[in-house]
């Protein structure tokens, strides 16, 4: 069973989003002006729409429990994002059959989950699937996901993203360093560490914003110093993969995951498929040998455990289905073919999704690293940590060692 647990709840237009996360030992240090830079990197200039969204907003966290003088105390916390216009977005909701535009809905949206929404709850107003389904309720996962990467930071681990496909722009060449790699995806207007893709994406961005339309595309998600043994091949639903992979895809719009070499690996020969294992020697007492690889092709987890080898994963998210041109649909009151109501949305929202992703993957690290080193403060989990890394036999590296004259290869 998880450690960590989070619990949300809340509407696109309600009053707010809230977070309930359990689990998080005592004495991290939390503050809301952290987690709402984490929020600030949600917000993208490509919307659909010559004017503002109606809940385009600047989102601020309030921490309601949990957390005393800026330190968790080990008990449940709770998050709270308020919708600055839920005002104005209920008073809209009140709106007749007869609006297009933030009225009542019997015709469903193409690739929203309208219909099945509809026919799952009974709803014969639409707009209730898309309170609780639509993109909005993500950025209380980010607010949660802060809290995680704020722990993990504390062992070392870091997460972070960068853009490498929008639409048919992809990259072309990347920083191999991973601090430069994540420096230029944290400069670049679309999150993307290639000057010359980036540029491309935001052409393919503003053509397809022209003609009325949206764009998927692919984000990488990079966890680095992550120490080996997170996860378990003891059962299915255990295996770190997994995990990670029912989290990514758990993103609005998510289609697909890869996790290092990904499908590539399916049509190559095994020699090029893994990663070969190598040792160097050391001489002198209190040294270490080291075990290391001199590629990544497993993406840092074999038999759904880490190896000690950076985590990277990829995910690939559909266009918005919110096209200014809307697809044919049928009303479902007059079971007439009818055209479903336009809704403001991202021309392409791989960006945001970007951010959430590295959110639930620091939560799923978060927690399976809490299960291997738990404790009930964050100074015993670092001590269980601690003592964990000086009982390992020999180091082991993600990238060949520095040649040293004492040592024999």
């Amino acid at each position: 069973m998880s450690v960590l647990q989070l619990h949300t709840a809340g509407e696109s237009h309600g009053f707010s989003l809230l977070a309930i996360l359990e689990g998080v030992p005592s004495g991290l240090m939390v503050d809301s002006e952290t987690v709402n830079l984490q929020l600030s990197r949600l917000h993208s200039k490509y919307n659909l729409a010559d004017e503002e969204a109606v809940l385009s907003q600047e989102d601020e966290v309030s921490i309601l429990s949990g957390v005393r003088s800026g330190e968790t105390m080990g008990v449940p916390i709770t998050l709270q994002i308020e919708n600055r216009y839920a005002g104005f977005a209920q008073t809209m909701m009140l709106h007749s059959m007869d609006k297009r535009v933030m009225g009542a809905w019997s015709t469903p949206r193409p690739g929203f989950a309208d219909l099945a929404g509809a026919i799952k709850y009974g709803y014969r107003d639409l707009r209730y699937v898309d309170e609780r389904a639509g993109a909005r309720e993500t950025a209380i996962r980010v607010a949660a996901g802060t809290i995680a990467r704020r722990l993990l930071l504390h062992f070392g681990i870091d997460v972070f993203s960068h853009i490498i496909a929008v639409g048919p722009a992809e990259v072309g060449h990347v920083p191999s360093d991973m601090e430069e790699l994540r420096r230029r995806a944290e400069i670049s207007a679309v999150r993307c560490a290639d000057p010359e893709a980036a540029n491309n994406m935001n052409l393919a961005m503003e053509a397809a914003r022209r003609d009325g339309e949206t764009l998927g595309g692919i984000f990488e998600i990079i966890m680095t110093n992550v120490p080996i043994g997170l996860g378990s091949y003891n059962q299915w639903d255990s295996r770190i993969d997994a995990r990670l992979s029912m989290a990514l895809m758990s993103l609005p719009g998510a289609r697909g995951v890869e996790i290092g070499s990904g499908f590539q690996a399916a049509s190559q020969a095994s020699q090029n498929a893994h990663d070969p294992i190598y040792i160097k020697k050391t001489r002198g007492k209190n040294r270490q040998d080291i075990v290391y690889r001199t590629s990544n092709n497993s993406g840092g987890i074999e038999g759904g455990v880490t190896n000690g080898s950076p985590v990277v994963m990829r995910v690939a998210i559909a266009p918005n289905p919110s096209p200014m041109k809307p697809m044919p649909s049928v009303n479902l009151q007059t079971m007439q073919p009818d055209h479903p109501p336009q809704t403001f949305g991202e021309v392409c929202s791989v960006g945001p999704m970007s951010v959430v992703g590295e959110s639930m993957a620091a939560l799923i690290l978060a927690d399976s690293l809490l299960m291997k080193y738990g404790g009930e403060s964050l100074d015993e989990v670092k001590e269980n940590f601690e003592a964990a890394q000086e009982r390992l036999p020999f180091m082991v590296s993600p990238e060949p060692p520095e040649p040293d004259e004492d040592d024999t290869l």
